[in-house]
C-alpha cells in the first residue's frame, strides 16, 4: 500500500501563542534577611591589638590552632625574677618591645569597676606545631589525637640554654626567645608523635631543624625588611607566633580584601613603631649578663608535664602519663 504524503502538523511554541502586546510580568523580590542573621564582614583594627594584623585571612568555619607545652612561671621564683630583669634591659634597648605571657588579676567593686590589679604569674608557651587550621568537624578528632599523645608521654625535665632572636614566617614580628637545651630529645619524640595527625589533616609539620623555645617579648617589624622562606636574614629558623590571632581578638581581623587601608597603615606606623630587627648587640648583651643564670638548672630548669592545644579561643590540656597535674578537659 502506498502511503499518501501529507504535511506535518506544526505546533507553535508558547511564546508564539502569547500576544505580542502582553504586559511583562514583574519579578517578585525576596524579603530581606533580618539583621540578626547577617554576619558582619570582618574588619581589621590593629589599634586594638598593639598594631598586630592577621597574617592569614579569615575563612568562615575554619579555626586557627596550635599545640604547645605550657610553662607557668610563678612570682618569687628564680626564673620569674630573671625574666623580669631581662625584660627591663630589653625595653631600654628596644622601647618598641612588648612582654609576652603576663597574667594580670583584677578585683572589682560592687559597681563592676576595677579597683586594683596585680601580676600573679607569667605563662610561656613551648611550641610543638606551626599554626594549623582546622574545620569544625576536625576539632574533636584533633583533640583526641593530642590526648592520646599525652597518655603515652611521661613527664621529663627540660632547661633553657641561651637567648636568641627569631621571626615569624611572614616577618611581621621579631621575638626574643629562650632556647631549650635539655629536653630536646623528648621534644623531638613529641614532634614525631604529632606528625601522622598533622599529615592526615594536610597540615605542615614543625620545622625540619627546630629550635625549641619560649618567647618572652616581641616587636613589630618593618615590612620593607621582609623575606620569604623558612629562615630569616640571619639564617635562623622562623618562629610562628603571629599567625595565631592575638589573645582577646575575634580571630576575624582582616577585611575581605585582606587590606587594612592606607590611612590605617599610616596610623599604625605612627602609634606602633616598627623596627628592621632587634639591635645586633641585644642578644650578645643578654647572653653575657644573664647566660650563666638562664642555663643553670636552678634558674632555667623546669618540668614538662602537660600538653595543650588552643583551637580558636578555646584551650584544652592533658597531663602526661603519670603526672599529678589536674586535667583541663571539658
Amino acid at each position: 500500500m502506498k502511503r499518501t504524503s501529507g504535511a506535518l502538523v506544526a505546533y507553535s511554541s508558547s511564546e508564539d501563542e502569547a500576544p505580542t502586546n502582553a504586559p511583562e510580568r514583574k519579578k517578585k523580590l525576596l524579603p530581606s534577611l533580618a539583621s540578626s542573621l547577617i554576619v558582619p564582614v570582618p574588619v581589621d583594627d590593629p589599634s586594638l591589638h598593639q598594631g598586630r594584623i592577621r597574617a592569614t585571612p579569615h575563612v568562615e568555619g575554619q579555626y586557627a590552632a596550635y599545640v604547645y607545652i605550657p610553662l607557668v612561671v610563678q612570682p618569687k621564683t628564680a626564673l620569674y625574677s630573671l625574666v623580669e630583669e631581662v625584660l627591663d634591659v630589653t625595653k631600654e634597648m628596644v622601647p618598641a618591645a612588648h612582654a609576652i605571657g603576663e597574667i594580670v588579676s583584677c578585683s572589682r567593686n560592687s559597681g563592676g569597676v576595677v579597683v586594683g590589679s596585680s601580676r600573679r604569674a607569667r605563662e610561656l608557651h613551648l611550641s610543638l606545631t606551626r599554626p594549623i587550621f582546622l574545620r569544625a568537624h576536625q576539632r574533636e578528632e584533633f583533640k583526641q589525637a593530642i590526648k592520646l599523645i599525652a597518655s603515652r608521654q611521661t613527664p621529663f625535665q627540660a632547661s633553657f640554654a641561651t637567648f636568641s632572636e627569631l621571626t615569624n614566617d611572614e616577618r611581621t614580628r621579631a621575638f626574643l626567645s629562650l632556647e631549650i637545651g635539655a629536653g630536646h630529645h623528648e621534644l623531638r619524640n613529641l614532634l614525631s608523635a604529632l606528625s601522622p595527625t598533622l599529615q592526615s589533616l594536610r597540615q605542615r609539620d614543625f620545622y625540619s631543624q627546630p629550635k625549641f623555645h619560649v618567647s618572652i617579648a616581641w616587636a613589630l617589624l618593618d615590612p620593607d625588611t621582609s623575606v620569604n622562606g623558612d629562615v630569616d636574614v640571619k639564617g635562623q629558623p622562623l618562629a610562628y607566633e603571629s599567625a595565631i590571632p592575638a589573645e582577646g581578638t575575634s580571630g576575624n581581623n582582616l577585611s575581605s580584601s585582606g587590606d587594612i587601608g592606607q590611612s590605617n597603615k599610616e596610623f599604625q606606623t605612627e602609634c606602633f613603631p616598627r623596627i628592621p630587627h632587634f639591635p645586633s648587640v641585644l642578644i650578645p648583651t643578654l647572653n653575657q649578663q644573664f647566660g650563666a643564670k638562664v642555663s643553670s638548672a636552678h634558674t632555667g630548669g623546669f618540668g614538662a608535664d602537660t600538653i595543650a592545644v588552643k583551637i580558636g579561643k578555646d584551650i584544652f590540656s592533658w597531663p602526661f602519663r603519670g603526672s599529678d597535674v589536674n586535667q583541663v578537659d571539658p
